[in-house]
């Protein structure tokens, strides 16, 4: 009977070592707007982009990542439910550090807004474009980095929100509004695609960055060690040139 109950202790401490080193990584779901080239739906319907490339190069084998398309309003709503465990890509905010938790490392860095107007039509500044009452517009899900929407605001206008960039170019050309702004690297790719970029004009605003992140929920955030699971994503170089 001791025997016995020696070979199997024996047995325990043989194997528990290869049972761990086998477990099952941790699965972490990811939502995230279709915003090309980040993230997108290609022809054969597979969601790919320079983000989902990073996160399924990961190199941290304790962790694999599931990445759904979603807008940016229900992604931002299922992450602050629990229901998905990060968004990206996310500007950090104060009001969004209530609900989301920012790891050390961001996952690339966005150039600064530009301002996007006809080839035909002039940009002095926005206090001249308060004076003129131009209408400018922005994508909903964008946050505008704190050095431009400062800039607006100071000057006392007031943006209007439209659902995704095509839109708001297609608005541009149609003289509905006067003038778009937003990331420079997304906007121009949407308008290649379009081929709309010789009726286009841009607009640089400033020569700063902003990081962006992949940001957890903060139940995630309690369960796991978020700048852990960063470790293996090597993508927080800035990914986007002008």
């Amino acid at each position: 009977m001791l025997k016995t109950f020696l070979i199997i202790l024996s047995l325990f401490f043989i194997l528990t070592p290869t049972i761990y080193a086998y477990s099952e990584p941790v699965k972490v779901t990811v939502a995230t707007p279709d915003i090309y080239p980040l993230s997108y739906l290609n022809s054969k319907n597979e969601i790919t982009g320079t983000l989902v490339n990073c996160l399924n190069n990961n190199s941290n084998k304790k962790y694999t990542f599931h990445v759904v398309i979603l807008p940016w309003a229900r992604a931002l709503q299922e992450v602050k439910g629990n229901r998905v465990n990060a968004i990206m890509p996310a500007v950090y905010t104060k009001q969004r550090a209530t609900y989301l938790a920012y790891p050390d490392i961001a996952i690339f860095e966005f150039l600064s807004d530009v301002l996007v107007k006809k080839v035909s039509t002039s940009f002095t500044s926005f206090e001249i474009a308060k004076i003129q009452k131009k209408i400018i517009a922005k994508v909903r899900s964008k946050a505008l980095t704190e050095e431009i929407k400062a800039r607006v605001e100071s000057a006392g206008l007031k943006i209007l929100n439209v659902n995704d960039p095509l839109t708001g170019l297609k608005m541009l050309l149609q003289n509905r509004i006067d003038y778009f702004l937003g990331d420079p690297q997304i906007i121009k790719n949407i308008a290649q695609q379009a081929e709309l970029m010789n009726k286009l004009s841009f607009v640089k605003l400033s020569n700063n960055t902003s990081l962006s992140y992949l940001a957890f929920s903060k139940s995630f955030a309690q369960n796991y060690n978020v700048n852990q699971v960063m470790k293996g994503i090597n993508c927080h170089k800035p990914l986007l040139n002008q």
